[in-house]
């Protein structure tokens, strides 16, 4: 279970905080009653349709974009699934040509000032594709960029959090995932990465006899 930053890491809202967050409850059925108490609530009637964009790959895209389309229906949604070619598919959400979609992020340190990027105003941050403006969240980015105090900075990290994932529900993550790489003992040299985004360096990799 995870927020905004990767579960684990430094910054990373802990459990019993994220749990306090609606959608992030243990209990599964008092989370899709308060889904539809919030659809009523917005005028959204049962059995409402949209469409949802996805990517044609495998993994990860299409498992979550079922899991969505399920649950989505377990609230009263009528969804349709798009499936793209990943240059249309990124060609639309660059664009805002969606009704829904997924989108994907991954950064290379557990750094705040890179993971937050995405969710600032559509006008400071080119890779917020659901296209909001926020200046709360602004000033919030600013403030924990410049805090030197671990703490302080964790506070404003969450209460960015709290902004982007509760009080205004702007965008959602679906899932974290980590690398699992196994390790042949005849294979030397091979050194893994931080993350998948950063280049591969097989130069010094070899294959030992025994």
């Amino acid at each position: 279970m995870g927020g905004l930053l990767r579960p684990g890491s430094e910054y990373a809202m802990p459990e019993a905080e994220l749990t306090k967050l609606a959608g992030f409850w243990k209990n599964i059925e008092a989370s899709r009653t308060e889904a539809r108490r919030l659809l009523r609530e917005a005028g959204v009637p049962d059995g409402f349709k949209f469409t949802f964009k996805n990517r044609d790959v495998a993994m990860p895209y299409q498992p979550v974009g079922i899991y969505l389309i399920d649950q989505w229906r377990k609230v009263g949604l009528n969804v349709t699934q798009v499936v793209q070619e990943t240059g249309p598919y990124t060609a639309d959400l660059r664009a805002g040509n969606y009704e829904t979609s997924l989108d994907f992020t991954c950064d290379f340190m557990d750094e705040p000032d890179l993971q937050l990027f995405k969710y600032l105003s559509s006008d400071k941050s080119p890779a917020n594709y659901a296209r909001y403006k926020d200046p709360v969240l602004d000033d919030l980015y600013l403030k924990q960029a410049r805090m030197t105090d671990p703490a302080e900075r964790k506070r404003l990290v969450w209460a960015f959090e709290r902004r982007v994932l509760d009080e205004m529900a702007y965008q959602w993550p679906t899932l974290w995932w980590q690398r699992i790489i196994p390790h042949w003992a005849k294979l030397k040299g091979w050194k893994i990465t931080p993350s998948h985004y950063l280049n591969q360096d097989l130069r010094d990799v070899w294959l030992a006899k025994e």
